[in-house]
């Protein structure tokens, strides 16, 4: 056992460039694995961000998902490592050494490997914890004593070490079935072997290139809105189909068609015989094919990273860009009460100056219509004073208010572009605000609504339609706005009216104590809004499953980086003698440094390629069919997912990078 114990850390220490990044990603797994461990025992945190226990159920289910991510990613790795060492394991049998023998040398070094990743891994997941904490306490502005989180969690150390210890036996399980399932000539030859070649044919590349492009299409069929078999089929079974079209044209695509196209780019002979195209070309067609089950692989993990990324920057980012519109403007209540008036002003006196605020009274005429077609904002809506469960809809009509009132809230929110853009009105015509896009694209421009003002009919033809609503919701869906001349022939007709008060200013932004002082005040009205408390409430709301699918996509990172890492080392270990014979023929350093990069660029792009190309579907699926289209189709909506995307391809040349030096460090040891 002790001499086990001596040539498992001697391989350890000899080889430890070998097993360097091994070392440090096992590190960084168990880092992310420890810091959520962390954060879901912390009882301080989660009492001040969980008061229903939602939090602490979603630890329970991600916490499944990424302990069988670890247990894969180290099953994957120490699989690798294993088929590197064939022929090593083969010598220590041909010297007489029994197959448990070799297998206790393997379980030791993945006890020292586990062990010194265990020991960095919790201590940076105790520094990663830390930050996640003072970040959360920043963000939600909440009022935290440290000195209550000890720095190292007794609990989060005992799982971490329980759960390490069953991936070890795991690993032990999996080095078992291989070596007793080997026979010793097959052990010294197995890194000859390649995965099963396979054969091409002309059916499943086109099958492949057909279902791919198949489903892309219908992913883009959700761009037609109503009409799209995405909401006359139904959501979820468009969904799945287009799933399936992808991943199987995905298996397809990657196995099939493209060795058929290298195959078919051969018999252009001028482009062939290059220096460098000459050997690319045919590595590339015999490792597509040996490795394809490996290379799919990593392009659905690929595809799953990028789009987790995308979508949860979308997702974070849609709800805050959508309170400029759900809330415009800092504070806003409906008046019921004159004295409320006075009041907000002296309460609102104490946290700012007069000065630094602005106070914005608006009257509001509803008025009742008929038309052709009323939009839908006409009648939408649910009647928050008469119920608190917002179940009774709304009196139908058009919330009316004057074109003066419309550009002072404009200005008074610091829309200055909107309000510039506003064009004049005059007696026959109205501006529509839409609470959301038409599904179909059209317009209410040009429609004519016939207004019922006392006993008189005025048409009125819609200007133009908007976004730039200057209520909030809860105080006006149907908001029409009219000329000043029409909107005092309402006042003069008695009809019903309310008052709102909209308070603006950016010396009292993101004050909380102020919204809750004012909601007591207004004896917590359902009519109180506020921008800043809004953000706040789904930060609050949000923040928590936000870092906890992170952990996620921090591994989905390291894994995809690290398993290219390792099969293109692989690749390249397997067809060291080819670089040798290079070297004889003439080649120089330079052109075989240039081959290996395009060798493995060809690796890295593929999955990236696919994956992104996945992830945008994915992403304008998710967008129009998922997300309330209260903003319209802008291209920056997008970009967080543009930034999501950027820092994935950063990670992705660093792997390159990385794997590149690498690999031509090896070639030069020759």
């Amino acid at each position: 056992m002790n001499t086990t114990r001596s040539i498992a850390a001697k391989n350890l220490r000899k080889n430890f460039s070998f097993y360097a990044l091994y070392l440090l990603s096992v590190s960084l797994v168990i880092t992310i694995y420890f810091a959520f461990a962390s954060f879901s025992v912390n009882q301080v945190m989660l009492e001040k961000i969980s008061a229903d226990g939602r939090v602490e159920s979603m630890c329970r289910i991600i916490s499944i998902f990424l302990m069988a991510f670890v247990v894969f990613f180290m099953s994957y790795s120490n699989r690798f490592f294993l088929k590197r060492r064939t022929k090593e394991l083969g010598i220590y049998a041909l010297l007489g050494y029994r197959k448990t023998t070799i297998l206790s040398l393997l379980t030791f070094e993945n006890v020292l490997i586990c062990c010194g990743a265990l020991c960095a891994g919790v201590f940076l997941g105790a520094v990663m914890h830390k930050g996640i904490v003072a970040g959360i306490t920043a963000l939600l502005k909440l009022s935290v004593d440290n000195a209550q989180i000890p720095f190292f969690q007794t609990s989060a150390i005992q799982k971490t070490a329980c759960f390490i210890l069953l991936v070890i036996i795991v690993l032990s399980i999996s080095n078992g079935r291989f070596l007793f399932q080997t026979s010793l000539i097959s052990l010294v030859r197995y890194e000859k072997k390649a995965e099963k070649r396979m054969t091409f044919h002309f059916l499943p590349a086109l099958l492949g290139l057909v279902m791919t492009l198949s489903g892309y299409v219908l992913a883009l069929d959700i761009l037609r809105g109503g009409n799209s078999l995405w909401f006359s089929v139904g959501f979820y079974q468009t969904g799945l189909l287009t799933a399936m079209l992808i991943l199987s044209g995905t298996i397809f695509f990657i196995s099939s068609f493209l060795p058929c196209v290298m195959k078919c780019s051969q018999k252009n002979k001028q482009a062939f015989y290059t220096q460098t195209r000459i050997i690319t070309t045919p590595n590339f067609i015999y490792h597509i094919r040996s490795n394809a089950r490996t290379l799919i692989m990593l392009t659905l993990l690929s595809a799953a990273t990028l789009t987790a990324a995308s979508v949860m920057a979308l997702t974070l980012y849609y709800p805050i860009a959508s309170v400029s519109r759900m809330a415009p403007s800092e504070l806003e209540f409906r008046i019921a009460d004159e004295k409320q008036i006075d009041a907000a002003r002296n309460l609102v006196s104490q946290y700012a100056p007069d000065d630094a605020v602005t106070f914005t009274r608006t009257d509001i005429c509803k008025i009742t219509a008929s038309s052709d077609s009323l939009p839908m904002e006409y009648s939408i809506g649910t009647a928050k004073g008469d119920a608190q469960n917002e179940k009774i809809l709304r009196e139908a009509g058009f919330e009316c208010i004057s074109y003066t009132q419309y550009r002072s809230l404009l200005l008074a929110q610091k829309k200055d572009k909107a309000a510039g853009q506003i064009p004049a009105l005059n007696d026959t015509e109205c501006i529509l605000v839409k609470y959301q896009p038409n599904s179909d694209g059209s317009s209410e421009s040009g429609s004519v609504y016939t207004l019922n003002i006392a006993a008189a009919s005025v048409p009125l033809t819609v200007r133009e339609q908007t976004l730039h609503n200057p209520i909030s919701f809860a105080n006006s869906v149907g908001t029409l706005i009219v000329s000043d001349n029409v909107y005092r022939q309402m006042q003069e007709s008695a009809a019903p009216q309310t008052s709102i008060l909209s308070i603006n200013g950016k010396a009292i932004e993101n004050n909380e104590n102020l919204y809750a002082d004012l909601s007591a005040l207004l004896e917590n009205s359902p009519y109180l809004q506020g921008h800043s408390h809004r953000i706040h409430v789904i930060f609050s709301l949000n923040s928590s499953t936000f870092l906890l699918i992170g952990f996620l996509v921090v591994l989905f990172f390291i894994a995809t980086g690290s398993i290219l890492y390792f099969n293109n080392i692989s690749a390249l270990t397997d067809t060291r003698a080819d670089y040798e014979i290079l070297h004889k023929i003439g080649y120089t350093d330079k052109i075989i440094r240039k081959i290996i990069r395009k060798q493995i660029f060809t690796f890295f792009c593929i999955p990236f390629a696919f994956g992104l190309l996945d992830c945008i579907f994915a992403t304008i699926v998710y967008k129009i069919g998922l997300m309330q289209n209260l903003l319209g189709n802008s291209l920056t909506l997008y970009v967080p997912t543009m930034i999501a995307i950027a820092m994935t391809a950063l990670i992705y040349l660093f792997y390159y990078w990385l794997t590149v030096h690498s690999c031509c460090k090896i070639v030069q040891e020759l």
